[in-house]
């Protein structure tokens, strides 16, 4: 009788493939955190004050729009080219929810024509309901 031998690891071998997939879950899960992470954040605007502004009590369905400085254009976290581009992207969401509120968010500096170009695609795009962000003053 022949006796093969066991197609066993020696002691005190580690097994790779778990650990690899463990890493591998980790990098996944690290870069799944920093893109939610960046999403939420706001793009920085100094918003004009107002001594009759309060907050909503209810917030619903919404989209966040906001204008720098420089007049720059931000849907949520990602800048957008133009007006003519925000008025498409603002008419798919609005396609998709209704209900849809733009929560405008200008810069105390910018000047009103800016303003009023987001407006217009908003308008073009089918959302009457619109939110001024601005600051309560003293």
């Amino acid at each position: 009788m022949i006796r093969r031998k066991a197609a066993f690891a020696p002691e005190g071998a580690f097994a790779m493939a778990p650990m690899i997939d463990m890493v591998f879950l980790l990098l996944v899960f690290f870069m799944c955190v920093s893109t939610l992470s960046q999403a939420g954040r706001l793009v920085e605007v100094e918003l004009p004050e107002s001594a009759t502004s309060v907050v909503p009590d209810e917030f619903g369905e919404r989209v966040m729009v906001s204008l720098t400085a420089e007049g720059e254009i931000w849907l949520g976290a990602a800048p957008v080219e133009s007006p003519a581009r925000l008025t498409e992207l603002l008419r798919e969401l609005a396609a998709a929810s209704p209900r849809l509120r733009l929560h405008l968010r200008a810069d105390r500096e910018l000047e009103f024509r800016r303003i009023r170009e987001v407006l217009q695609a908003g308008a073009e795009a089918g959302i009457a309901d619109i939110i001024y962000a601005t600051h309560q003053g003293d």
